[in-house]
């Protein structure tokens, strides 16, 4: 009796513990997506390597009989993978170095194939469920039975000898995503990633759907409260130094995309992503309200917004060399996407090996992720800002003992580079704001900011319609940004203004994070004509790219609250487009908004010798 009371209590132990397991696991689909023009050109590849794409089945009798595939063709038709194969063949008696009776065909074979993902190996495989013979004009053509049977066993061997191995891809995604997994979560993710198996195959109309399976435990609790800590110091320094590096294969990803052919919206995509991904970081990192895991975050975000140009632009269209390694990036982003959508809770983090493996997958060079101030023509393309070449680089650097270069020296500028577009020390010393008349100072300053804003409008960056409310628009954003000041003194030394979170500087205050690779971080800071431009040429970007392409199809905005619109972007990116008209709509502007029309009111006015009150106080 005892002995079967304790095999029942055992019984219904195990009962309930396995409930448990079960119920703490959900099957999570990880997809691998592979394109028709991917799939072809890996096909090509792997099974039609000679002259032209061809494969030679058969040569005998010095070609009396032969059998050559070329030229595939990869689609969908009812649910198969169609392939469309030229065929060239010959069936003849080979005798004394001649052929006798040869029987020729060549048209074109269409061949239906169901595709196979073995679990234990991850090779693709196809087999062969239908057929039709089509003639050299793609009209329905009949063979002799000597030719078929000579063409279909051969071409249904060979189709089905074919293996396409996609376990680097899979191990790929393996190796990027244990990392990113917390040290106490690790046990979980490596069974989870374990687990790993192949899925239904969906062929669908531009893809086929290769899904993973893997058992997840369900450590997400909707209702858990997400506190997000401030991050110290030391930790700051290192998420700042994560971002930075992140920034880097962003800026490669967007400039890789915009090699492309693309549309106007296209681009637009492009842009929007860097400049919001940026504006996010830098107002995050002011506040000090930076997640410890905002690379995560932002990778989740950007790659919603990329991956269909990415699909549709590279990855079918890349070197085979990179094709697998194309396809494990973009299955270990879908990856990414995938986890996070299950919960925050599983605490994966993207970490500098994460993004080398990420750099590695694209067969790009990881010093891409070293934080660089260079320019970069691609982006400057894309933007359309700054002038299209890159910059000369600056001739050997020669030592010198001049005040010149001991000031550059200080703050980091080689004498080399200074001595290049860089103003004298001369010409930065009549930008030191005079202690009491300004007059004179005041008008210098307008001369500049008039004459970058006609600079831009000379160059077709601004509607004729529009061109007198830029005017207006520079002087009102550099009285806001600077109070019409390039340089201050600190001390006893004269150096460029930078704002109080250490990111913007001179008279336009031109954030150097956003705009990195778009602009001269050296002549931003010690060129007042160079910043004024960049400053006028962002404003236009602004007004052209976003401002006058309002969503709201039949509203026009007038000249004042386009200028208004423009600087609340220009102080905070792209997505203040909507959130300032919403906030103009209800009447809830920010302190900005209402100092930047007050200051536009006045330039308006012509008293934009009320400058003098926040440079020497009347």
């Amino acid at each position: 009796m005892i002995k079967k009371t304790i095999l029942l209590l055992a019984l219904a132990i195990t009962f309930i513990y396995s409930g448990v397991s079960e119920a703490a696991l959900q099957t999570v689909t990880l997809p691998i997506t592979i394109d028709y023009p991917l799939l072809r050109k890996l096909l090509v590849n792997h099974a039609f390597q000679e002259n032209n794409e061809s494969a030679t089945l058969i040569n005998e009798g010095n070609g009396c009989i032969y059998l050559a595939l070329s030229a595939p063709q990869v689609s969908e038709e009812n649910g198969r993978i169609k392939l469309d194969i030229q065929v060239n063949a010959r069936a003849g008696t080979p005798l004394g170095g001649r052929c006798f009776t040869p029987l020729e065909w060549q048209g074109h074979l269409v061949l239906y194939e169901q595709p196979f993902l073995s679990p234990d190996t991850w090779q693709l495989s196809f087999t062969t469920v239908g057929s039709r013979l089509l003639g050299a004009d793609r009209q329905p053509a009949r063979i002799t039975d000597v030719l078929w049977d000579l063409i279909k066993p051969h071409i249904w061997s060979y189709i089905s000898g074919i293996r396409i191995n996609l376990m680097p891809p899979v191990a790929d995604v393996k190796n990027f995503l244990l990392p990113l997994f917390p040290q106490e979560k690790r046990r979980q993710a490596e069974g989870m990633l374990a687990s790993m198996r192949p899925g239904k195959i969906e062929v669908q109309a531009a893809s086929m759907h290769l899904p993973i399976l893997t058992d997840v435990a369900s450590i997400y609790d909707p209702d858990e409260k997400q506190e997000q800590a401030r991050l110290e110091n030391e930790e700051l320094e290192r998420t700042v130094a994560l971002w930075e590096e992140w920034d880097g294969l962003l800026v490669y990803l967007i400039t890789t995309l915009s090699q492309n052919v693309l549309t106007l919206e296209e681009k637009r995509i492009l842009t929007n992503v860097l400049l919001d991904t940026r504006y996010r970081f830098v107002t995050e990192l002011s506040d000090r309200t930076i997640p410890h895991d905002i690379v995560r975050q932002q990778f989740v975000s950007v790659w919603q917004q990329l991956s269909p140009l990415f699909r549709k632009h590279v990855l079918g269209h890349t070197e085979v060399s990179k094709a697998l390694g194309y396809l494990a990036f973009v299955a270990s982003a879908d990856a990414l996407l995938i986890f996070d959508r299950i919960g925050p809770t599983m605490g994966l983090e993207i970490s500098t090996p994460g993004l080398v493996r990420l750099v590695g997958m694209l067969h790009a060079d990881p010093a891409l992720l070293h934080y660089q101030s260079e320019i970069n023509p691609d982006l400057q393309k894309l933007f359309q800002l700054g002038p299209q070449d890159a910059s000369p680089k600056p001739p050997e650097e020669k030592k010198s003992s001049s005040m010149l270069h001991r000031i550059f020296e200080a703050f980091g500028i080689s004498a080399a580079y200074a001595a290049q577009p860089l103003p004298s020390f001369k010409d930065i010393m009549q930008w030191k704001v005079p202690e009491s008349d300004v007059g004179d100072y005041l008008k210098r300053v307008e001369n500049v900011l008039v004459s970058s804003s006609e600079s831009v409008i000379a160059q077709g960056k601004v509607p004729e319609d529009n061109q007198a409310m830029f005017r207006n628009l520079i002087p009102a954003m550099a009285w806001q940004e600077s109070c019409f000041r390039q340089f201050v003194v600190k001390g006893d030394q004269l150096t460029y203004l930078l704002s109080y979170n250490q990111s913007s500087v001179g008279v336009m205050q031109i954030n150097e994070r956003v705009w990195r690779g778009l602009y001269e971080q050296n002549r931003l800071r010690w060129d007042i004509s160079y910043n004024a431009i960049a400053g006028s040429e962002i404003a236009a970007h602004y007004l052209t790219k976003y401002a006058l392409r309002d969503p709201e199809a039949g509203r026009t905005l007038d000249d004042n609250t386009l200028a208004r619109l423009v600087y609340a972007m220009y102080n905070g990116g792209p997505s203040q487009h909507g959130k300032f008209l919403k906030r103009l709509e209800t009447e809830k502007l920010y302190d900005s908004d209402l100092l930047f029309w007050e200051k536009y009111s006045w330039v308006l006015a012509g008293e934009i010798n009320k400058v003098s009150k926040c440079l020497i106080g009347r």
